[in-house]
């Protein structure tokens, strides 16, 4: 029953997100589209404002007059993308002339135009002189209001699968204008500029994580991305060229293919070999078949516009199923935390999808973005959720392999010293019977002070015998007798009082983590020292009441009363200061406490964890 209500929990996410998604496509629609904008418009080649009209932006989109060779008719932009739509057309390559008379009511004065995207050569006259060509820019100035003003676009395609005036043009005032530019270009910058950020922070955990494929591939969808939303800038700049068409195209399709790599990877499938072998070679032959297409196949043949654009189509819809399919198996496979995010894509794409069918040809943003430009920032912002939870995984794990590798280290280092201790013991216990005759021979001979000297030999070499044992908790002993017996060596001075059970609640990784820190900064502040000084650690572990607490006290250098930061004895002051932040972070994460106090050449750590009640029952 849990299985089914988190695979419900799962399908409710993905119908939100699919719902959110189209509503606000469909607000983009209603309220930031040049088609959805209001009157005026233009009729029979007519389009009649006044000034008081020019309060927002004016789009000329319906009453064109539009004539291809001897046929002309009357049509709103974006009603056909192409010349072999027109009525008696037969190819997209051709040349069409587009006219509008500006018919305008009030106080002459100069207006801007906005000349929309043209996908091919152009020619702009206003009142019969050219004021635009290809590569111009995107705006021009206009006088209106001491007669009418006559419009002419005069558009040659021989390339391109898109013919003619696609996107509508608009006219403003000069302030009206100039807003609405910096607010677009603003968007396009956001857009922009956040993937490419993501991009190269990707490629930078991709390195740092031993390249892992998710990150790569997440890398090249933003990168994907931002090729994509920089036609804006392309446009502006006078860039525009079939060779930028073939990549922005290539663009949106190696998006969606990176897409499908990340849903694959993130349900474990990129081994199976339908997908490395027949799948993902097939997408990305066809990323390389659309560039082929743009450059070098639709140029010579223009019937093949139509199958291009199937071709896209199908290529949209296939990826969308290939996800579904992804998203389906990670159901199925109960992999809950991941399918979440490939859910939402698939809700995301599909809702983007449905969007671009609905809208019928009459959607162009007016400030902000298109709907499949809104829909891939979301799926960045999706997957970069996904990046950072599988960065915390591929952290966490890191962290627990580096304390299993101390613990490995320790426990090592504890036989060994228990080895020798044993040893030492066998040699002892070998030797007894002779210290006894010895002691024997001294006592009755009435030799005491012999007989002292020789206890004081016995007991200086009892005294030698390394601790076998500080603690019960196997992990706490075994990092007692590693960093003490260190101390030892280097002739500083260790007393010790050790009180723990042997099952504590708090995780291997933190007391590992929280106690090497504490003493490894005590053995690093006695080392600092000189030789001839008073070096030495008091250690106090102990737990009572819930509470695991610490005390150690160290000999330390000196620190300058107006220096406030604990001063650093690491030959790579980089590191300096880990320690201090990491024990605090354990102690908070168990709603306990550590403070640090350095003074008189000694520093001291006072802290304590509390643990779970279920540990009570082994208080000492």
């Amino acid at each position: 029953m849990k299985a089914h209500g988190r695979i419900l929990l799962l399908l409710l996410t993905a119908v939100i997100v699919f719902t959110l998604t189209f509503a606000l496509m469909g607000f983009a629609y209603k309220y930031d589209n040049k088609y959805t904008a209001g009157p005026p418009y233009g009729e029979d080649g007519v389009f009649a404002f006044s000034e008081t009209d020019l309060d927002h932006p004016i789009y000329l989109i319906d009453g064109w007059r539009v004539r291809i060779g001897d046929i002309e008719s009357t049509a709103f932009i974006g009603e056909y993308s192409n010349y072999a739509y027109f009525p008696g057309g037969t190819s997209p390559f051709d040349t069409a002339t587009y006219e509008m008379t500006l018919h305008y009511s009030g106080n002459p004065q100069t207006l801007t135009m906005e000349i929309p995207e043209i996908y091919t050569d152009y020619t702009l006259r206003v009142n019969g002189s050219v004021v635009a060509a290809k590569g111009d820019g995107t705006s021009v100035n206009i006088p209106v209001g001491d007669t009418d003003t006559h419009l002419e676009f005069t558009i040659t395609n021989d390339a391109h699968y898109y013919s003619g005036l696609i996107y509508p043009p608009a006219i403003g005032t000069s302030q009206i204008m100039t807003r609405l530019f910096f607010v677009r270009t603003l968007v396009y910058s956001i857009l922009c500029i956040s993937a490419l950020t993501l991009a190269l922070f990707s490629m930078v955990l991709w390195i740092a994580r031993s390249k892992k494929g998710l990150f790569r591939h997440f890398g090249f969808l933003c990168l994907a991305f931002a090729v994509q939303c920089s036609h804006q800038f392309v446009w502006q700049l006078g860039l525009s060229s079939a060779l930028w068409y073939a990549v922005e195209d290539t663009a949106r399709l190696f998006l969606l293919a990176e897409c499908a790599a990340i849903g694959v990877l993130t349900a474990d499938l990129d081994r199976l070999r339908i997908y490395r072998y027949f799948a993902r070679p097939l997408t990305l032959l066809a990323c390389s078949f659309c560039f082929v297409s743009v450059m070098f196949i639709i140029p010579v043949c223009p019937s093949s516009v139509n199958l291009y654009g199937y071709f896209i189509d199908g290529y949209k819809l296939i990826m969308w199923g290939l996800l579904a399919v992804v998203a389906g198996i990670g159901l199925s496979l109960q992999k809950n935390w991941s399918n979440i995010f490939i859910l939402s894509v698939c809700s995301i794409f599909g809702a983007s999808l449905f969007a671009t069918i609905g809208d019928s040809n009459k959607f162009e943003p007016i400030y902000g973005a298109w709907q499949n430009e809104y829909a891939g920032f979301f799926i960045i912002l999706v997957f970069a959720g996904l990046m950072a939870r599988r960065n915390i995984e591929l952290v966490q794990q890191e962290k627990d392999f580096h304390v299993l590798k101390l613990q490995n280290r320790f426990a090592v280092e504890s036989a060994q010293q228990m080895e020798d201790a044993m040893s030492q013991v066998r040699m002892l216990k070998h030797d007894l019977n002779h210290h006894i005759l010895a002691l024997n021979a001294y006592f009755d001979a009435g030799d005491y002070q012999r007989l002292g000297a020789y206890l004081s030999t016995l007991n200086q070499q009892r005294a030698d015998l390394k601790p076998l044992y500080y603690s019960e908790h196997f992990l706490i002993n075994t990092i007692l007798t590693n960093y003490l017996e260190i101390a030892k060596n280097h002739d500083i001075k260790v007393t010790h009082k050790v009180h723990v059970p042997n099952e504590l609640s708090a995780a291997d990784a933190d007391l590992c983590t929280f106690i090497v820190n504490i003493l490894s900064n005590a053995v690093e502040g006695c080392l600092a020292l000189p030789d001839s000084a008073d070096r030495y650690i008091r250690i106090e572990l102990f737990y009572r009441k819930g509470n695991l607490h610490i005390n150690c006290i160290n000999s330390a250098i000196p620190s300058k009363k107006e220096d406030k930061k604990f001063p650093t004895t690491k030959s790579d002051p980089t590191s300096h200061g880990l320690g201090i932040p990491a024990i605090r972070k354990i102690a908070e994460k168990y709603y306990g406490t550590a403070t640090f106090h350095h003074e008189d050449g000694q520093f001291t750590v006072n802290a304590f964890l509390h643990l779970d009640d279920k540990t009570w029952n082994h208080t000492t």
